[in-house]
């Protein structure tokens, strides 16, 4: 059985998203896909409010991603997610900055 859920195709010309969560045994990943821009914030917010337990985050295809999905990330990493694949580059603008 496919437990796996397409949450968000964004249509527009310039990019695309696209977000889906798999519910295993362990928790849910959460794997985005594709070209964030602020106008697809929204709806990372909806996923992550409609996600409960533990969630394991997959950035690896994730291609580029707005200021405001960055800040998004992080705060989903503070509250206990954890990142399972991202580009070195995201990798490192997630990483919270030194104090």
């Amino acid at each position: 059985m496919d437990n796996s859920f397409w949450h968000a195709i964004s249509n527009t010309p310039s990019h695309m998203i696209r977000i889906t969560t798999q519910k295993e045994k362990n928790g849910t990943v959460v794997t985005i896909d594709g070209q964030v821009v602020e106008s697809d914030l929204g709806e990372i917010r909806r996923v992550r409010k409609s996600v409960t337990g533990a969630v394991v985050l997959n950035l690896r295809g994730l291609d580029t991603c707005a200021v405001g999905g960055v800040r998004i990330l992080r705060e989903w990493l503070r509250a206990g997610a954890r990142l399972q694949s991202a580009t070195p580059f995201l990798e490192m603008l997630l990483k919270e900055p030194s104090s």
